[in-house]
C-alpha cells in the first residue's frame, strides 16, 4: 500500500487536485502588495528585502532558527525591524494596529497559544479581532456576529455542532480554520501563513491548501511558512530561502524537480 493510496483512502477521495502542486497563472502584471526593503533585527535578520504581487503565493523555506517567523512578526508589526522599511501597497507599516489597517492578516505559528482564546466560544473567537466590523455604535451586534460566523463555519467546513462551542473542544484542524476564518473576514491583501498546517490531520491539510489557493485565486497575496518542504512545493508559486537571518536564494517553483533538491537548496 502506498502512501498515496493510503491518504485516498482515509479521505475517500484523490489527493492530486490539492496535495500535488499545480502552475498557477504569472502574475507579473499584478500589483505589488508587500514590499520590504533591507529591514534587519540584531541576532535575528539583516537586510532581508522581498515582494509579493496580489494573487501570489510566495514560501519561505530554512531551518528552525534561521528567521522566518520573525519575519512574519516584522511584517504584521509585532516585533518592528531595527532597520529597514515595509510597505503594504504603499502604506508604511510600523505597528500591529497599521498592519491591520492596511489588510495584513497573520494566521501565527501556535494556534493556541497565540491565536485563539481557548475557554472562549467559536463565535467569540471569531468576532474578537473584528468588533470595528460587528459594533454597532457602542454595542457590538451579537447577532450579526453570528450570523457571519454561522456562514465561515460552513464556507471552510468547520466541524462544530453550534458556533457557541468553546474551541478548547475543536480537533487541531477545526481550530486552525477558526483562527483562518476570523481573518478572512476581512478580506486581507496579505494574508501570513506560519506552519499552517502543524498538528492538523491529512484532511485538514488538504482543506486550507485548497482555501489558499481560493484566496490567492481572488487576488490576495500569500506568505507561507512551512517546516513541511511538500506543503511548500503544494501551494508556493516562488520559494524564498533563507539561512542564519538572511535571504539566500529564489527559486522558482517551475525549477524545483523534486522534494530532495528544496532540501538540498535550504541546507547547502
Amino acid at each position: 500500500v502506498s502512501m498515496e493510496d493510503l491518504i485516498d483512502d482515509m479521505l475517500g477521495q484523490g489527493t492530486e487536485s490539492t496535495l500535488r502542486w499545480r502552475e498557477r497563472p504569472a502574475q507579473s502584471d499584478a500589483p505589488i502588495v508587500l514590499d520590504v526593503r533591507n529591514i534587519s533585527l540584531p541576532s535575528v535578520y539583516a537586510n532581508v528585502s522581498l515582494d509579493i504581487k496580489a494573487g501570489e503565493i510566495v514560501g519561505l523555506a530554512g531551518l528552525m532558527g534561521s528567521g522566518r517567523t520573525e519575519i512574519a512578526q516584522a511584517i504584521f508589526g509585532l516585533v518592528p525591524p531595527a532597520e529597514g522599511e515595509i510597505k503594504i501597497c504603499g502604506e508604511n507599516i510600523n505597528s500591529v494596529a497599521e498592519a491591520i489597517s492596511a489588510g495584513v492578516s497573520l494566521v501565527p505559528e501556535s494556534r493556541r497559544d497565540q491565536g485563539l482564546v481557548l475557554e472562549h466560544s467559536v463565535r467569540m473567537n471569531f468576532m474578537l479581532p473584528n468588533l470595528d466590523i460587528f459594533k454597532r455604535g457602542y454595542f457590538v451586534g451579537d447577532s450579526v456576529g453570528r450570523r457571519k460566523a454561522l456562514d465561515y463555519i460552513g464556507v471552510l467546513g468547520i466541524k462544530t455542532d453550534s458556533e457557541e462551542k468553546s474551541v478548547n473542544q475543536l480537533s487541531g484542524g477545526n481550530q486552525q480554520k477558526v483562527v483562518l476564518s476570523k481573518w478572512l473576514v476581512r478580506e486581507p491583501r496579505l494574508l501570513i501563513l506560519d506552519e499552517p498546517t502543524v498538528g492538523v490531520d491529512i484532511g485538514a491539510k488538504s482543506d486550507i491548501i485548497e482555501i489558499v489557493r481560493t484566496l490567492a485565486n481572488k487576488g490576495t497575496a500569500v506568505l507561507v511558512i512551512s517546516s513541511e518542504f511538500e506543503e511548500l512545493l503544494a501551494i508556493s508559486d516562488r520559494i524564498l530561502v533563507l539561512k542564519d537571518g538572511q535571504l539566500v536564494k529564489e527559486l522558482d517553483r517551475r525549477n524545483i524537480a523534486s522534494e530532495e533538491d528544496l532540501h538540498h537548496a535550504v541546507q547547502s
